[in-house]
């Protein structure tokens, strides 16, 4: 077991920006809300009803995104939403790949692998 198996960066899916545009404004029933520097603004300052108190990784997240320009920051929130609302069987069998890759690697015995494939599947079941 190297310490490089558990640092290894994984590839970034290219995601189709039609796709996931229309993905996106299916799960937030019709079309994307623009994000605008106010709702930064209030998002930073706590000000905004039904929003958890946000740690210092999101604010930086926030100052980020609110230097962006707004076409930019459209393509960043439909992104994020194609991911959250586009998980299901695809995100199950990725997870499936990379635990053989652990058991192939030795990061897990023969129970552990077992145990872990037991669960995805049982996840995959329970979203389809």
């Amino acid at each position: 077991m190297g310490i490089t198996d558990i640092f290894k960066k994984k590839k970034k899916k290219d995601i189709d920006p039609i796709m996931a545009k229309k993905q996106a404004e299916e799960m937030l029933g019709g079309q994307m809300p623009e994000i605008t520097d106010e709702m930064i603004d209030q998002m930073l300052a706590g000000d905004m009803p039904g929003m958890p108190k946000i740690g210092r990784m999101q604010k930086m997240a926030l100052k980020g995104l609110k230097k962006m320009s707004p076409e930019k920051r459209q393509e960043v929130f439909v992104q994020a939403f194609a991911k959250q609302s586009g998980g299901g069987e695809e995100s199950s069998e990725e997870m499936l790949k990379q635990v053989e890759e652990m058991r192939a690697a030795g990061q897990l015995n023969s129970k552990q692998y077992k145990i872990a494939k037991k669960r995805i599947e049982q996840m995959s079941k329970k979203n389809n």
